[in-house]
């Protein structure tokens, strides 16, 4: 049996504390005397932290009321957190301090958890005993030590101790320390205090419902979205190494990463979100997504890709690409998969206002990481292997597998035609840095916006449309990191489309015309 004593954690008496059991206050030297029991979900009314000489008990400390002049079992009061009772006794000493005269009581109760009470879980208020100090109250140094036998009908249940300090006539005041419980405690100070055991936790995972985004499923818990909110844009140029027309319409691709967590933190799935916005190239483009530092083999599964039946990939049983470093996936190895051409000589799709725009679609892909039951050979995948700096996206130009297009600063995959590096406009070779930038002022030809932004029409300079772009990107970042938001001066919106998922509007010079 385990006997919690109250006040041991303060008064360094008891050699079994609170805090070594539960690690109840994590920077108490922050915390006043009181406010330590707060942090451990205790309560009381009326009662103060006392070090004066003259009242204490034992120790340094000792729990002392106010005037106890009232017959009210609620205006002075000591409420434990939720217990797990035990067979025992609970124990204190007790003593008055103050002017004799009147009378003096500590009623012992117990409150029962009801789960209808979903402020605080507190019930009926039950009363075991009650100790009468002596009459007449003439001798204020004497120490009193009240037991009282745990009721069988307690035993294994969860419940809160609840002391009344109760009296009538004169000012004495009641001392109380050296409290103890059998049991253990069953309070979670982060749920409200609320008993553990009571907490709603359908799938028995160790989450509560009300935090779990899975509450019926005990191998998911949590969503960890990159963006955390909406969806953020990816835009390619693929003339790379050339500059091109630097429009950044050759694809543009609205996404949202979801790393689906269990109850330890592991991550169970990748869930990739796609919306394939716009495709303004010529050529027959596709898409991957490498996850850097994930090794293939901590993949079990993937499902949602689209390929054609003449593909120019080879994908494992899996579903990953072969002979990659890292885990990579080819999300459609064809635009025409996933954006249908509106024909009538349109140069590319829903680049052009004068043609119908085609209404993106959304594409769901799941990446398994864990299942039930099984594991990888390489264990477990942490939240923090997966981060931004991890998502390495990619065009794959014109069907040619060595030419791929990624974010500024990315490595390219195993596939990738290393001849190409450091030709025409390109400045890779300068370092790893310097991947996929344009060697005379750094300019990219991929980009990763947080947010779901317009873009451009056909043979648009994007440096036009967003018109604090270039100096974003030669100042480093330093400067405008918020070129791509539509604040004054910002935007030449005659130049942008924004074709979504998300609405159905086409937008350009500030007016709009309705998807067919």
């Amino acid at each position: 049996m385990k006997k919690v004593l109250v006040f041991s954690y303060i008064m360094g008496m008891m050699s079994f504390s609170l805090q070594a059991q539960e690690n109840w206050v994590k920077n108490d030297a922050e915390l006043g005397d009181r406010d330590r029991y707060f942090a451990a979900c205790w309560s009381m009314g009326a009662i103060t932290v006392s070090d004066s000489k003259e009242t204490l008990i034992s120790g340094d400390y000792s729990l002392r009321s106010n005037q106890v002049t009232d017959e009210s079992r609620t205006a002075t009061w000591l409420k434990s957190p939720w217990m797990m009772m035990e067979a025992g006794e609970i124990s204190f000493n007790t003593r008055l301090d103050g002017n004799a005269g009147g009378n003096r009581s500590i009623i012992i109760q117990y409150i029962a958890f009801d789960p209808m009470n979903e402020s605080t879980g507190e019930g009926d208020v039950i009363e075991t005993a009650e100790f009468e100090f002596p009459t007449p109250i003439n001798r204020q140094t004497d120490v009193h030590e009240v037991t009282v036998s745990v009721p069988d009908a307690l035993q294994g249940k969860t419940v809160k101790i609840y002391l009344s300090l109760v009296g009538s006539g004169g000012s004495a005041r009641i001392g109380i320390d050296d409290l103890a419980i059998p049991g253990t405690y069953a309070a979670d100070p982060s749920e409200g205090c609320l008993p553990k055991s009571q907490i709603a936790d359908k799938d028995k995972d160790g989450i509560a419902d009300e935090e779990d985004a899975y509450p019926e499923d005990p191998y998911r818990a949590f969503d960890n979205f990159l963006p955390a909110t909406g969806f953020g844009t990816l835009m390619f140029e693929d003339l790379w190494p050339a500059r091109g027309d630097y429009d950044f319409n050759d694809l543009v691709v609205d996404y949202r990463l979801n790393r689906v967590t269990d109850a330890k933190g592991d991550v169970v799935e990748i869930k990739i979100e796609l919306s394939p916005r716009a495709a303004g190239a010529g050529f027959t483009n596709g898409f991957g997504i490498e996850f850097a530092g994930l090794s293939p083999k901590k993949v079990m599964q993937v499902i949602g890709t689209k390929s054609s039946a003449e593909s120019i990939h080879k994908i494992d049983e899996k579903g990953l690409e072969l002979d990659n470093e890292f885990a990579t996936i080819i999300p459609f190895d064809k635009v025409s998969l996933v954006l249908t051409h509106p024909g009538g000589g349109a140069l590319g799709i829903n680049t052009d206002p004068k043609f119908k725009l085609q209404r993106p679609e959304l594409q769901t892909i799941v990446i398994t990481l864990k299942e039930e039951g099984k594991s990888t050979e390489e264990g477990a995948t942490k939240l923090n292997e997966l981060g931004l700096d991890n998502f390495n996206p990619f065009l794959i130009v014109n069907q040619k597998r060595g030419v791929e297009v990624h974010l500024p600063g990315m490595k390219p995959t195993r596939h990738a035609d290393q001849t190409i590096f450091g030709t025409k406009e390109d400045g890779s070779i300068a370092g790893a840095d310097s991947y996929y930038r344009n060697k005379e002022n750094g300019l990219p030809w991929g980009m990763n916006v947080p947010v779901s932004i317009p873009y451009m029409i056909n043979k648009a300079p994007i440096t036009e449309g967003y018109v604090r772009f270039f100096e974003w990107v030669v100042s480093g970042g330093e400067s405008y990191p918020d070129w791509y938001l539509d604040n004054s001066g910002f935007r030449n919106q005659r130049l942008m489309l924004n074709a979504n998922m998300h609405g159905d509007t086409i937008v350009r010079g500030g007016g709009s015309n309705r998807i067919p």
